[in-house]
């Protein structure tokens, strides 16, 4: 531990941590630079990602997916330095930017998004890439807002297999990667209960599908999905 932390003072000395977008030094995305990160005003139907107030899956798409819908917080286009800072806590392995990030996430709901009895939960990591990585970063983001919201938060769902990176993966090679990827974790009762879903990113939403598929079945009233941004 004490040689962990010599080494953790040295590298800070000569590879000084400065905000990636301001580059204040002392924090990866300060809070300042968190608090202007302008929320997406416009939601999308996380299947045809076609404009649905709200964020709700479209007439169209309800038999297409078990998601009740997907709230985007931020774009990247009009968030430039944001992706830097997601991929700084995915990558560089930066926990403490989770709670600004998660600041994010939290105002993107609304007092009425969860005025109704709701739990909090996460895409889980594979147990190996766990052990790599030390931390699931959708967790700490789950739990920040859970927190920030006052919902509780539980584990509820287990990765089953150590499936490939998604954002590698053709539609149909991501829904093979995935299926039966997950299992339920907990056995809490999720009847009439609505399920808030968390992840850094979604791309095609093929991994909160998979995953509420599994918490629908468990007897969720709805999974929603909650992200930073699509990839």
């Amino acid at each position: 531990m004490i040689f962990k932390r010599c080494c953790d003072f040295v590298i800070d000395l000569i590879f000084p941590i400065r905000c990636v977008s301001c580059r204040r030094e002392g924090e990866w995305f300060c809070s300042s630079c968190a608090a202007k990160v302008s929320l997406s005003q416009k939601q999308f139907c996380p299947v045809c990602w076609n404009f649905n107030l709200g964020g709700k899956v479209c007439e169209n798409c309800k038999t297409k997916t078990p998601l009740a819908g997907l709230r985007v917080a931020a774009s990247y286009a009009e968030n430039p330095t944001l992706a830097s800072a997601v991929k700084t806590l995915k990558y560089k392995f930066s926990k403490p930017l989770a709670r600004n990030l998660a600041g994010i996430l939290t105002r993107a709901i609304t007092q009425k998004d969860y005025a109704e009895e709701r739990i909090i939960t996460a895409i889980p990591l594979h147990a190996k890439r766990l052990r790599y990585r030390g931390f699931n970063q959708a967790e700490l983001l789950a739990r920040e807002v859970s927190q920030n919201l006052q919902l509780p938060y539980e584990d509820l769902l287990i990765r089953n297999r150590n499936t490939l990176q998604q954002a590698k993966l053709s539609r149909e090679k991501r829904l093979q990667n995935l299926r039966d990827a997950f299992s339920l974790a907990s056995s809490i009762n999720l009847q009439n209960k609505t399920v808030i879903l968390v992840d850094d990113i979604a791309s095609t939403a093929t991994t909160l599908s998979e995953a509420a598929k599994v918490l629908r079945a468990a007897g969720a009233k709805e999974v929603w999905g909650l992200v930073i941004a699509r990839g």
